[in-house]
């Protein structure tokens, strides 16, 4: 599995999560203390947000905590919202394209988990992506699939629904084909404003994920004290961590976080 981590709140340069933590995101691409994968160097991607309208990207195939330009962009690049994210594959070639996260537009998706017996059900998740977005279908991933299919659900004008849509369709396909390995979902997606985020499994064993308040560098403070979701806490201060339960989801904005359930 892979590991993620969201920062929204005041500006912050990007290595203050990425590598000024405890447990920083590099850190964890090389000893993920909640995965069944503890080592994730199968590429890496980053996604930040500035005045303008769409969000820069740098991803690329070599592990994170190996790569020189990963940190001197990170020591340089300021910003208020921004994903990062470090793969373990799980069957798909391991290559720029399959690096997370994916954009569309001003729209960002990560994700760590998999859809069960996806060599199987691939053409059936595909064919659910409409004519509008299959042209940006660039990868192979499991990933990148859900997103163009939510996408294609609406997800642009209603989040929540079009991704409890997407996963229940996903969840028909697998049965048709008798899978017998499970869905397990762990994202996050945004608009370059606002962050979702879904933990979800079709056997209750969903990948990790907490939202807290780590320590950075910030020379302000923002109205909503939560700035970070994540794979696993990026520091062992355990009064600032708190973990999003199974099968629930958050929606993070500039002055609250809001939890919702997921009906699939």
């Amino acid at each position: 599995m892979c590991r993620w981590v969201a920062y929204a709140g005041p500006e912050i340069y990007l290595e203050d999560l990425i590598f000024h933590q405890e447990h920083s995101i590099v850190s964890q691409s090389l000893a993920a203390t909640q995965s069944a994968w503890v080592t994730n160097g199968d590429g890496f991607g980053v996604a930040w947000y500035t005045k303008r309208t769409t969000p820069g990207l740098f991803k690329d195939v070599l592990p994170a905590w190996n790569d020189n330009n990963l940190r001197s962009l990170a020591a340089h690049i300021q910003t208020r919202l921004f994903f990062a994210h470090v793969r373990a594959a799980t069957g798909t070639a391991v290559n720029r394209s399959n690096c997370h996260p994916f954009i569309w537009q001003n729209w960002t998706f990560m994700h760590n988990g998999k859809i069960g017996n996806w060599r199987e059900c691939r053409k059936n998740v595909e064919d659910l992506i409409d004519h509008v977005h299959y042209p940006h279908r660039e990868g192979t991933t499991d990933s990148e699939a859900l997103f163009l299919v939510a996408l294609s659900k609406g997800l642009v004008h209603d989040p929540v629904a079009a991704f409890q849509e997407t996963l229940r369709d996903v969840n028909k396909i697998m049965g048709r084909y008798h899978s017998d390995e499970p869905m397990r979902i762990s994202c996050a997606l945004t608009n370059g404003r606002d962050i979702w985020a879904f933990r979800y499994s079709s056997d209750d064993q969903s990948p990790s994920m907490y939202f807290g308040t780590p320590h950075t560098r910030a020379n302000e403070q923002g109205l909503n004290p939560i700035t970070t979701i994540a794979s696993e806490p990026s520091d062992s201060d355990a009064t600032h961590w708190f973990k999003v339960e199974e099968r629930n989801g958050i929606h993070w904005t500039e002055r609250e976080l809001r939890h919702f359930k997921i009906t699939v």
